[in-house]
């Protein structure tokens, strides 16, 4: 599916109409901070008192988001009789706002229609707005929903997708510099994850080496520094830089929505689950890795799009950007049954265009 973007400053003010065409009566869906902190939320009041839309403010999304907040958010919703969704915020808020708006619409059902197989995806129109650099959500039809039943994160196979998607890079000035750098690292990660892939195709790819070439703009950035010096050297303005961080991580979606993620993704979900390592964190720790296990001719176009001279350059970034403060035994416990998952679940490894068996699994978890 398709979905609609809008890009630039005030975004959300200037395609009102575009937003409010979707429904008479929105919920909201945001965290309980960032949204209101970086103008976001108060963009789309105004948006929706312009267009005299109705709208209700769930403001309870966790990060990671559990299957218990999108039935309480679900019911909430009900109650309030709205009839379309808006994300606000960085991956957690997005996906909690499609599995949101796909129990809305299945309002009789228990959560676990988010997960039983052969179920229809139909959902509450659904309008997406990123205020992180990292997941793409705002195009991809994938909600990731925490799982307390089996203590990991997992993706629902609904495939939900945005009708709009509005970027506006004001939102990641006030942004703290670890959340650039984790969001960051996950649109990486999306698009590395997206090009070492059986599903990839040469729209796919396309996309892949036009966001990593996008990506690389902002590798100062990921590394700590001001984007406004960054602004500076470049002689453009600070909102360029996070428009192309922006883009970056919107084209990564793109990707992503095709090929789907792969042994990186796997990987994480119980080290966030059980250790609380931030999802950019969590995956990318081991892309070099899984980089370096790939053929030469992929290496090759992903590190030049990356702007890195060679896979040693790539490791020393990835050293320096997703440091781990974790027990070295509690690591390997963790990533132990991560392994286990995945050899449980051949589908994960089916996706990888080299040979993966238990050995290269441990390799790349660095076990």
């Amino acid at each position: 599916m398709s979905v609609k973007i809008f890009k630039g400053e005030h975004a959300i003010v200037e395609h009102a109409k575009d937003i409010a065409r979707y429904g008479r009566k929105a919920l909201i869906v945001t965290g309980r901070y960032s949204a209101k902190h970086n103008g976001a939320l108060l963009d789309v009041q105004r948006a929706m008192d312009e267009t005299g839309t109705k709208y209700e403010v769930f403001d309870k999304v966790e990060e990671n988001p559990s299957v218990e907040t999108v039935m309480e958010a679900r019911d909430f919703g009900v109650s309030k009789g709205v009839d379309f969704v808006i994300g606000i915020g960085g991956g957690s808020p997005m996906d909690a706002a499609k599995a949101i708006a796909y129990m809305i619409y299945h309002s009789d059902e228990s959560w676990e229609a988010l997960y039983e197989s052969g179920r229809d995806d139909y959902a509450l129109p659904v309008v997406e707005i990123p205020t992180t650099c990292g997941t793409g959500s705002e195009v991809t039809g994938v909600a990731v929903i925490t799982r307390h039943d089996l203590r990991t994160k997992k993706s629902s196979p609904r495939r939900i997708f945005p009708e709009v998607a509005l970027l506006d890079p004001r939102y990641l000035i006030p942004a703290p510099a670890h959340i650039l750098t984790n969001t960051a690292i996950d649109a990486m990660g999306h698009l590395i994850e997206s090009y070492i892939n059986v599903n990839a195709n040469s729209e796919s790819r396309g996309y892949v080496i036009e966001g990593l070439k996008l990506w690389a703009k902002g590798k100062e950035v990921i590394l700590g520094k001001p984007a406004e010096r960054l602004a500076f050297l470049r002689g453009v303005s600070e909102t360029d830089v996070y428009m192309d961080m922006l883009e970056a991580s919107m084209i990564a979606g793109k990707a992503i929505a095709i090929t789907g993620t792969s042994l990186p993704h796997a990987l994480s979900y119980r080290l966030t689950y059980e250790e609380h390592v931030p999802h950019g964190l969590a995956i990318g720790v081991f892309q070099a890795r899984f980089v370096k296990y790939a053929d030469e001719r992929t290496q090759r176009d992903l590190l030049r799009a990356m702007d890195f001279p060679d896979i040693e350059s790539f490791e020393e970034f990835i050293q320096k950007t997703c440091r781990l403060d974790i027990d070295r035994i509690r690591y390997q416990i963790i990533l132990e049954n991560s392994i286990k998952d995945i050899l449980a679940e051949p589908a994960r490894i089916e996706k990888v265009p080299y040979r993966v068996d238990r050995e290269i699994l441990e390799r790349i978890a660095g076990v």
